[in-house]
């Protein structure tokens, strides 16, 4: 059976490449930006594919993080060139379309951020709400036949 939180992660991703898939409608953004949305896109798969090691969640995590940054820099110092190019075309409302959800999936980045956390969290048996990146530790348990001093 399905976990509710394997199912969050298939959600988000799919939701990231709606976005993404909207997003890129146009060429006002650079190749980087296509090419920092398939890694996220292929880590997304491959967190899916192996469903019982959180290592690929944590991966997808920090990469997520990073491109928050990279998107911003990317859609602020490519939107103004982008506009006055799709105005001249008489094109402007698929650049609108397409910056509409390069600046949605820009905002909710931390909110899947937030999720991947619970994911992880899921796949280290971890349900506390713990800071993100700390492993579970187990308590300390005497072994059998071993006197403590």
């Amino acid at each position: 059976m399905l976990n509710n939180r394997e199912a969050l992660l298939r959600y988000i991703v799919a939701i990231h490449f709606l976005y993404t898939s909207l997003a890129l409608l146009t060429e006002w953004l650079p190749p980087t930006y296509s090419l920092n949305q398939m890694a996220i896109l292929v880590l997304g798969l491959w967190a899916i594919a192996r469903h019982e090691s959180a290592i690929q969640v944590e991966l997808l995590m920090v990469i997520k993080c990073g491109s928050i940054f990279l998107d911003a820099i990317c859609i602020g110092l490519y939107f103004d060139l982008g506009l006055r190019t799709y105005r001249l075309l008489d094109h402007s409302f698929y650049f609108t379309i397409s910056a509409f959800f390069a600046i949605s999936l820009l905002i909710i980045k931390p909110v899947m951020l937030i999720l991947l956390n619970k994911v992880r969290q899921d796949r280290l048996g971890d349900s506390s709400s713990s800071p993100i990146f700390t492993s579970h530790r187990a308590g300390y348990t005497q072994v059998e036949g071993q006197q403590t001093v």
